[in-house]
């Protein structure tokens, strides 16, 4: 019985092992994967078996190398590893073509952010404080890197 449970230690060691590679990377599960092999390892030597505790290090080291040989010769991580390539390109960023100074049409309402057209371009823009109904003229005050802020015309 007492080999059963660590038998079942080792292998609930290995599925956390398992599962931090696969599924939930992070660090958590494969330290506690790794503390339950350890205890395993530990166990026959707190209750006083001699030589059944080496041959259950040796059990565990066996088993841990079959275990990663199997998976790097079956082509295991080819097989889970995403092999799509992104061939997609950003798009222009619309503050390129837009000048301060420029004149648009809000398509949402600016609270204080939203949408608007200038010409055929489509935007993301700021106002500085107040809210803008979709539908108002809007005239470009100032551009800081990617935003793009403007003032309602009147």
């Amino acid at each position: 019985m007492f080999w059963l449970l660590v038998a079942g230690i080792v292998l609930i060691g290995l599925v956390f092992i398992l599962a931090e590679i696969l599924f939930v990377p992070g660090g958590i599960l494969g330290i506690v994967g790794g503390f339950l092999l350890l205890y395993a390892i530990y166990m026959p030597y707190g209750a006083g078996y001699g030589m059944e505790a080496h041959i259950n290090v040796v059990a565990i080291l066996f088993a841990l190398s079959i275990s990663l040989y199997i998976m790097i010769r079956s082509n295991t991580w080819n097989k889970i590893k995403l092999s799509k390539s992104s061939d997609s390109r950003i798009k222009k960023n619309a503050a390129d073509s837009i000048k301060v100074g420029d004149a648009g049409v809000c398509i949402s309402r600016l609270s204080p952010m939203g949408k608007a057209r200038f010409g055929d371009l489509h935007a993301e823009v700021k106002s500085y404080s107040e809210f803008v109904d979709q539908g108002t003229e809007i005239e470009v005050v100032e551009i800081k890197k990617d935003k793009i802020i403007v003032k309602p015309l009147i």
